[in-house]
């Protein structure tokens, strides 16, 4: 359980990716969204199960808007995730996830490389954790990242959920 996300978001092109990235190791997820503000989300990671509480918190910066967030983790049963994929609103969301290593400096990373799959097949991103604002600031973004989507809401996992029209997120 963690109480702070600061991430950063970037879109990546498929032809822009390293070619080795399927090396790494990855988890095939699966997710759900029951409350949208604050984000209530259902996720299947392999063969955990996880319930995660999402919400904002006021920023007077808006580059900050969606990077720094409250975020709660804990662990739930297969029987609850069943229970509970009852009540999500839109659809599942599947995608797999790359972790890459990324150095920058002396400061090393893991790139989270979302490839997505079924409704979004062909959407693809990557998400940056850092530990302060100020690390996620001076981040510079490998070259292979198209296009930094931190704040742009139609990219966030809750707007692809209950997207109308998923062929036109895929238009980037």
């Amino acid at each position: 359980m963690k109480a702070v996300e600061i991430e950063r978001k970037f879109l990546v092109k498929i032809e822009d990716i390293p070619s080795d990235y399927k090396k790494y190791k990855c988890s095939k997820l699966i997710q759900g969204f029951i409350y949208l503000k604050p984000v209530i989300r259902i996720r299947k990671a392999d063969s955990d199960y996880i319930l995660t509480i999402k919400e904002k918190m006021i920023q007077k910066d808006k580059k900050l808007k969606d990077m720094v967030r409250k975020e709660y983790e804990f662990p739930i049963s297969i029987k609850a995730f069943k229970y509970l994929s009852r009540f999500i609103q839109g659809r599942f969301i599947y995608k797999k996830r790359y972790f890459i290593p990324y150095r920058q400096g002396k400061k090393k990373y893991t790139i989270e490389l979302d490839v997505f799959e079924k409704d979004y097949k062909g959407l693809i991103y990557a998400e940056v954790e850092f530990e302060s604002v100020r690390e996620a600031l001076n981040f510079k973004a490998p070259c292979w990242f198209y296009k930094e989507v931190t704040n742009v809401s139609k990219y966030n996992n809750t707007s692809l959920s209950i997207c109308k029209s998923p062929k036109s997120i895929l238009k980037y």
